[in-house]
């Protein structure tokens, strides 16, 4: 995946030799679309359970890539692993900005007794999200409900904790809603975010940006690494983390594909019944790491602790 021209050629190579011989299409077109209906699986296969009401096939394929309760790669371990520095407790609530289907919320509950507040700005993962909640028996400690922008107005200094996974890059207004973090935690809070940037000297709408938000009709506003640097100073923000770690999201992304391409059972037959949102997964994830290779995509890690009174030298 080091070149636009072979960009594509690993995800389909794993995927015809995992799918017994299926070439499984990854162009998009009206006939490879054909082609892979004619080989799908029958939907009565007894390995795949029907669709829930608050569902839908991207849903249902995005979990059998990366887990249980996951949109993107890294599962509990990422998410885990962002929220370390916060030292944890029942003691602790905390806000996750971007919970995508709730796999993240629900493990900072499991692994801490924590309460969480999630919140998520694509609707149908919000609503799918809270669904799992209440079925885990959790609605209460990893609540999720949609972020509206215009109107969310969180309580001054309720949180201790905010993390954020691979989300911030959906929303236009950055510092806005950074400035409503840095209101809504407690003195001393802590934030701890990762999220896709652009390479510094790269203007937003460079073509090598285009089509890597999580739907077509979804635009994607990448800052650059250096433009969090200075809103998280400006907030008055001790930032203690600031982390270029794209080659292990990038390895984590390539992890996923290769479990996911080397399963059997319900996944290859999810894989076989609903072609159509695996080609869309498999497009936009080549597409971002294309992206990553071509050194227009990074990702980024901060971690970050409020600070109280007038900004320190060494803050600097």
């Amino acid at each position: 995946m080091g070149s636009e021209s072979g960009a594509k050629a690993p995800w389909n190579v794993r995927l015809r030799a995992w799918w017994d011989g299926v070439d499984l299409p990854v162009a998009g077109t009206a006939t490879a679309a054909k082609e892979a209906e004619a080989e799908r699986t029958p939907a009565t296969d007894p390995r795949i359970p029907p669709l829930q009401e608050w569902e839908t096939e991207d849903i249902r394929i995005q979990q059998q890539v990366w887990g249980q309760g996951y949109c993107r790669p890294g599962g509990d371990d990422h998410v885990l692993g962002l929220a370390k520095p916060f030292a944890l407790n029942p003691s602790l609530t905390v806000m996750e900005f971007g919970s995508g289907l709730g796999g993240g919320t629900r493990a900072l509950v499991n692994e801490f007794g924590v309460w969480v507040s999630g919140l998520e700005p694509v609707g149908k993962l919000a609503r799918a999200a809270k669904e799992m909640s209440i079925r885990a028996g959790l609605e209460k400690k990893a609540d999720i409900i949609r972020f509206d922008p215009e109107g969310y107005e969180p309580k001054p200094s309720s949180v201790d904790c905010i993390l954020s996974s691979e989300s911030l890059f959906l929303i236009e207004d950055k510092l806005k809603l950074l400035k409503t973090f840095e209101r809504c935690l407690k003195p001393r809070g802590q934030l701890s975010l990762t999220d896709f940037v652009r390479r510094d000297d790269l203007a937003a709408d460079d073509p090598q940006l285009a089509g890597l938000g999580p739907e077509p009709d979804m635009p994607a506003y990448f800052c650059s690494g250096a433009d969090y640097v200075r809103w998280l100073r400006e907030l008055n923000f001790d930032l203690r983390v600031n982390e270029d770690i794209t080659e292990r999201y990038r390895k984590m992304i390539m992890d996923g594909w290769v479990d996911f391409t080397q399963a059997g059972g319900e996944r290859a037959a999810h894989a076989r019944a609903m072609p159509q949102p695996l080609v869309k997964e498999v497009e936009l994830w080549t597409r971002r790491v294309a992206a990553m290779d071509a050194g227009a995509l990074k990702v980024m890690r901060y971690y970050a602790i409020k600070l109280g009174g007038s900004k320190l030298m060494s803050n600097w």
